[in-house]
């Protein structure tokens, strides 16, 4: 009896299925493992927008100029953020999603543009900056609430329950 030879184009229709396969459960696989995401409160992170976002945002250094934010406290993506005016993150990933519940990373000084935009973060800007539209007057750390920045120039506030906390801005030009 005689063997027949088989055609590549038999074993290529055999071997793309296997590696089609075989590459989407490597890929359903890391995308499982790396859904355990780094979150700690208290890092930094460089966000250009709040709302929903498809991955986290990059970390960065607290005192650099791009760490417009500080993260809070942390929820599951139905959940509300703790009490205070926190900028929301809601990160849609394949195996989990949650919220992040972001507090202004600033010291006093520290000027931004943007401070009043809704889904556009506020960013770090040069106080001379034309498009600078508020200035940080003062930074309570420990204590939250609507009177904290009474005794300072400040038109407008961020207060923080998680870590308490209040921000005081002078907002405009």
């Amino acid at each position: 009896m005689t063997e027949q030879k088989r055609s590549k184009w038999f074993w290529v229709g055999i071997l793309v299925p296997v590696a089609i396969v075989v590459i989407s459960a490597a890929t359903w696989v890391t995308g499982y493992l790396s859904s355990a995401d780094g979150t700690v409160v208290g890092d930094c992170y460089a966000v250009t927008t709040f709302g929903d976002v498809d991955a986290e945002p990059a970390k960065a250094d607290c005192g650099s100029i791009e760490a417009n934010t500080k993260l809070g406290a942390k929820a599951e993506s139905g959940d509300a953020c703790p009490q205070g005016e926190y900028d929301q993150l809601t990160v849609d990933r394949t195996f989990s999603s949650y919220k992040l519940c972001m507090m202004i990373n600033a010291r006093q000084g520290d000027c931004f543009e943007n401070f009043l935009a809704d889904s556009v973060a506020y960013q770090k800007v040069e106080c001379s900056d034309p498009t600078k539209d508020a200035e940080v007057v003062k930074v309570i750390e420990g204590a939250s609430g609507d009177t904290a920045c009474d005794s300072t120039e400040a038109t407008d506030l961020k207060s923080y329950s998680t870590p308490p906390s209040t921000v005081c801005v002078k907002a405009g030009k």
